[in-house]
């Protein structure tokens, strides 16, 4: 059976909170037929897999536990639109290299594993809405500093700096209410 499958990481409940809280002040801002992205799907990643068979999978759990998997912290503080995906998503632009290393050792690791390759680079995002398109003052990107001069979200929401511990292997899942993200698989950050 074939699994639809990503690695990557989980905000923290307080981060989450956050993130439900910044979906809703763009709420306004966004197409009326968007879609948020629930609270237990938000997350970082780090690399979108495919669908992979079951040797696949057991050779890529074999795999990652070989990654060196370092700390990190990752900063996102921009808004943007990926208009022909329609996704809204909140992004940071400065990479560590410790993340820079995770995301370079999972495209490797995909590829040996005729997985899921990424043709763009690696950026750092959480998306917010599905389903959306440009609209309001979202027409181009903007930093959170300036939506919330533009009175858009409120001023402790300048930026959100992930710290994982964990790094986590994904099943993507049609469930009752639509796409579901199930943890399978998670590796310690050290």
């Amino acid at each position: 059976m074939l699994q639809r499958l990503f690695l990557g990481f989980a905000p923290s409940s307080i981060q989450r909170q956050q993130l439900l809280l910044l979906q809703q002040s763009l709420a306004l801002q966004i197409t009326p037929n968007a879609k948020p992205v629930t609270r237990t799907n938000l997350h970082l990643t780090l690399a979108f897999l495919g669908l992979a068979n079951p040797t696949q999978v057991a050779l890529l759990l074999d795999g990652v536990d070989k990654l060196a998997k370092p700390q990190f912290s990752v900063t996102l503080d921009s808004i943007a639109l990926w208009p022909k995906a329609q996704v809204c998503y909140l992004k940071g632009d400065n990479i560590s290299s410790e993340l820079a290393l995770l995301a370079s050792q999972a495209q490797d690791l995909a590829q040996q594993l005729q997985l899921h390759r990424s043709e763009h680079p690696f950026r750092p995002h959480i998306s917010l809405f599905r389903k959306a398109k440009p609209s309001g003052i979202l027409v181009s990107e903007l930093t959170l500093k300036e939506l919330v001069q533009q009175k858009v979200i409120q001023a402790s929401m300048l930026e959100l700096t992930l710290t994982p511990e964990q790094l986590h292997l994904y099943l993507s899942a049609s469930g009752n209410h639509g796409v579901e993200y199930q943890i399978l698989h998670s590796w310690p950050l050290a």
